[in-house]
């Protein structure tokens, strides 16, 4: 008997989200026939998607340059008046995905934020299932929100903390009504009713990747039967360790620097030059970040991407930009981290959280110099209750499945048609 089509629909410029994607996949292939779709025309990422066995259906339109650098810019919160996605080609991405599932009959469509299929899963009726934080929530938002890196001019500095804080929870709604303004201007054509809040993160299911407790927030009455937390995904590249970090002395203390898909090329170069002549080594697989530039000091490595999940336990202390596949990777690790969100809001309130649990800082890209970085990583280095901290945490991350847990919500609760 045929097994039913289930479609992830990752945002495939972002490899986290790739990844995580297909841990799931890979597990969930058991009870379903997993397809990927992809707006990528570069198809930067699909080989890790191909490689597994996983057809990756392209759809038009296909992303060119300017619709990547747009995406990367409404992410980072660079820009206030642009959407995602045009008008014009967030509606014939819609259309796309229409088309898709009526050939497909999906069971289910899953996302990480492909946000165009928050209106298409609902508009054709399919099962939409959420892979999300609990730090997008409302819930989160109204406790936690701290005022945004994107929004740190230097007069506000001159407001008292709490009060700049106060005033970004009342205001998140309004951000998030500006991500989803284009999302409910397309859904008003297929009658569907306003994403209001973190709304636009929760599906029919919500799959909440990481372990209970994270965040200090629970899963909200409205989605109680209906959202689980599975523990973490942590995206595992199919990749050798490099040779160079194979040869790497352990004679200092090492660090591992790692800013995604989405860190910002200043932010990366500048981190580098303040590595220079201090008392560590550092593992820093950010080439696809760097274009020309001063080459990287002597104590520093920079490679391509590299698989994570082996070379993060090698450092004492990693600084990351606070996605949370990023991040989590480093605690099931066990080491501290020091925090440089690109802007996005999310990756500073999953850095918070673990601001709250004792071993991370948060450092904000407008204020970023080089004596702040080196300074974040000596303290961390020296802080002996930060690191207790950080290993009592892996322990609880290393106790969750996070692509198992996936896998047997999607059986349970995605019964198959008769």
């Amino acid at each position: 008997m045929p097994r039913e089509t289930i479609v992830f629909a990752a945002e495939t410029l972002n490899l986290a989200e790739v990844t995580r994607m297909v841990e799931i996949a890979k597990v969930a292939r058991r009870s379903f026939e997993p397809v990927f779709l992809s707006y990528d025309g570069a198809g930067r990422n699909h080989a890790h998607i191909e490689r597994h066995g996983f057809r990756v259906v392209r759809l038009e339109p296909q992303l060119d340059e300017a619709a990547v650098e747009r995406f990367w810019k409404a992410d980072r919160m660079e820009s206030w008046t642009e959407d995602f996605f045009s008008a014009a080609d967030l509606a014939r991405r819609v259309e796309s995905e229409l088309a898709l599932y009526g050939a497909l009959r999906p069971v289910a469509v899953v996302t990480g934020f492909c946000l165009s299929v928050v209106v298409s899963a609902r508009a054709a009726k399919v099962p939409l299932v959420w892979v999300a934080q609990s730090t997008w929530l409302d819930e989160y938002s109204r406790r936690f929100a701290g005022w945004p890196d994107f929004a740190d001019w230097a007069p506000l500095r001159a407001l008292p903390e709490r009060t700049r804080n106060a005033l970004a929870r009342r205001l998140v709604p309004f951000g998030y009504a500006m991500w989803a303004r284009g999302l409910n201007r397309v859904g008003r054509r297929y009658g569907l009713p306003r994403l209001a809040g973190s709304r636009m993160f929760e599906g029919d299911h919500t799959l909440f990747a990481e372990p209970e407790g994270f965040s200090e927030v629970g899963i909200p009455a409205r989605l109680a039967g209906r959202a689980a937390f599975i523990g973490p995904l942590l995206g595992a590249l199919d990749l050798p360790v490099p040779a160079e970090i194979e040869r790497l002395p352990r004679d200092r203390p090492i660090v591992y620097f790692a800013m995604g898909s989405s860190g910002i090329e200043r932010v990366v170069a500048e981190t580098l030059q303040a590595f220079g002549g201090q008392p560590f080594r550092v593992i820093a697989p950010v080439a696809n970040l760097l274009e020309g530039g001063p080459p990287a000091p002597p104590n520093v490595v920079v490679t391509g991407w590299i698989p994570a999940e082996k070379v993060n336990p090698l450092a004492q202390v990693s600084v990351l930009h606070g996605g949370i596949g990023t991040l989590l990777t480093a605690c099931q690790a066990g080491t501290p981290i020091v925090g440089i969100p690109n802007g996005n809001p999310e990756q500073e309130w999953n850095l918070g959280a673990l601001v709250r649990k004792g071993f991370a800082v948060h450092l904000h890209k407008n204020r970023l110099t080089p004596a702040a970085i080196v300074d974040a990583v000596k303290r961390l280095l020296a802080d002996t209750e930060a690191q207790r901290r950080a290993r009592d945490f892996a322990s609880v991350c290393r106790s969750w499945n996070g692509p198992e847990n996936a896998a047997a919500y999607l059986g349970k609760h995605l019964a198959p048609r008769l």
